[in-house]
């Protein structure tokens, strides 16, 4: 349980550029993420929902593991985008090209781990 959130973390992140550049052209947060679009995150939660089904044995997990990550990846990027803006800081490194930093990856990890501890224990 460990790898799986952070595998579709990974997914979401992915799939939210992918469709944010392709077919992104309403901005969520325009002031704290400009870059980030409705149609970015209607594809990765598209996509991580699919992963997740086909991830997961129990059906029931594979729902709530597509929904938390969907819902709490993003605000992860948002926290992050709010240091950054203050900071002036586009990213935080580039280790991954479009992506940022390492701590661009993390930052979604980081607030999403404590919640699949949550579920989990429930």
């Amino acid at each position: 349980w460990v790898g799986l959130p952070a595998a579709l973390v990974v997914i979401n992140d992915t799939m939210a550029y992918f469709f944010g550049i392709t077919l992104g052209r309403t901005t969520l947060l325009p002031v704290i993420s400009p870059g980030k679009t409705l149609e970015g995150f209607l594809g990765a939660t598209l996509s991580t929902s699919l992963a997740s089904y086909f991830l997961l044995q129990s059906k029931r997990d594979a729902i709530a593991m597509a929904i938390v990550v969907s819902l709490v990846g993003p605000f992860g990027g948002f926290f992050a985008s709010l240091i950054k803006r203050a900071y002036a800081q586009k990213d935080f490194g580039t280790l991954f090209p479009g992506h940022g930093g390492f701590v661009d990856r993390l930052d979604c990890q980081l607030i999403l781990a404590p919640i699949v501890y949550l579920y989990l224990a429930l």
